[in-house]
């Protein structure tokens, strides 16, 4: 037998079928574990109580955050227990798998709003969930007034309150989804860059009737590829005065109403592009399905997208932003919430 005939046996026989076996199920590891590597899966590693009263470990909301871990790659809870949390309160970046969880948005509250500008509440990190608690500013009608900047990547947040005026909810960046929530406010209310689905929630306006009209919107994205765009599924737009569904903070931006229920708080024109009149082409602003006395389109601004002009389909969950399942890993009852 040659040298060469050897060699070929070596690699098409036993050795190299066991090494081609090996490799595949590394492969396979591999991909599997990037899948559930986040925070280490759906298991709650650890439990930290927040009460006023001192019956937990910590009385304040920022200490119990400052206390897990820097690079945390395990699910830890803070349960914070009913009251009024006034103060600033922010997970940094380096404290990722964090699950923020108040009694409800009725009875555990977070609030801010001694100047213009300055943010109740700030997320920066990717895995986190926040559940049954209200982030409040109350610095008023004279300017920028956040309540929360939601700033990381895949983070769920269920059954929760933004209060504010104008700037309520920075939805910044990232995949973000939110269920059940509430969000009041009168000037570009919810803002940002982020990929965001919003199920079932409320949107509040509150612009009394004497001043201009508002907007609920004021979605940017600065490129036609960028992925970032607001999805409402269900839900209400209610409140008193007037408001538009959303105006141009960007040359793309994109925002979808799908099957919500709208009052007659809604303008009949519906959209404004503000700054970026001329570019309208460019805008995905489009109402699918909606209900109510002020989902009547036939006011509409004209390039207003029809439904049949987008694929409505490219809005749903699984495509718009769990495409690769990080929704399907939070922990129980998260995912069903």
């Amino acid at each position: 037998m040659s040298l060469f005939t050897q060699h070929k046996s070596t690699i098409m026989g036993l050795p190299a079928i066991s090494m081609i076996f090996h490799l595949i199920l590394s492969i396979g590891y591999c991909f599997n574990l990037g899948r559930a590597i986040d925070c280490g899966g759906n298991h709650v590693a650890n439990t930290i109580i927040v009460d006023q009263q001192g019956r937990g470990s910590f009385n304040m909301i920022q200490p119990a955050i400052d206390s897990i871990k820097n690079n945390n790659d395990q699910w830890v809870k803070i349960h914070i227990n009913p009251g009024k949390y006034v103060g600033r309160v922010n997970i940094p970046y380096d404290k990722p798998c964090i699950i923020l969880e108040g009694s409800s948005m009725s009875n555990t509250i977070i609030s801010y709003g001694d100047k213009q500008a300055t943010t109740t509440f700030v997320s920066a990190p990717p895995n986190v969930i926040l559940s049954g608690i209200t982030f409040e500013n109350t610095f008023g009608h004279s300017g920028p007034a956040v309540a929360a900047k939601i700033n990381g990547d895949k983070t769920a947040i269920f059954k929760c309150g933004f209060l504010g005026y104008q700037d309520t909810l920075f939805d910044a960046s990232g995949r973000h989804y939110y269920k059940n929530c509430y969000i009041q406010g009168e000037i570009d209310f919810i803002f940002g860059f982020a990929q965001s689905f919003y199920e079932n929630c409320v949107m509040n306006a509150t612009q009394d009737s004497s001043l201009y009209p508002g907007y609920i919107t004021a979605q940017s994205r600065k490129l036609p590829t960028d992925q970032g765009g607001f999805v409402f599924r269900r839900g209400f737009v209610t409140g008193f005065g007037k408001v538009n569904l959303g105006r141009a903070w960007g040359p793309y931006p994109r925002v979808i109403f799908w099957g919500t229920d709208f009052s007659s708080v809604v303008l009949s024109e519906g959209w404004d592009a503000w700054m970026y009149k001329g570019q309208e082409k460019n805008f995905i602003y489009a109402e699918v399905d909606c209900t109510g006395p002020g989902s009547n389109t036939q006011g509409r601004v004209p390039w207003e997208k029809k439904p049949n002009e987008i694929n409505i389909y490219d809005y749903t969950i699984p495509k718009f932003i769990n495409q690769d399942g990080w929704l399907n890993n939070l922990p129980i009852p998260y995912s069903f919430v």
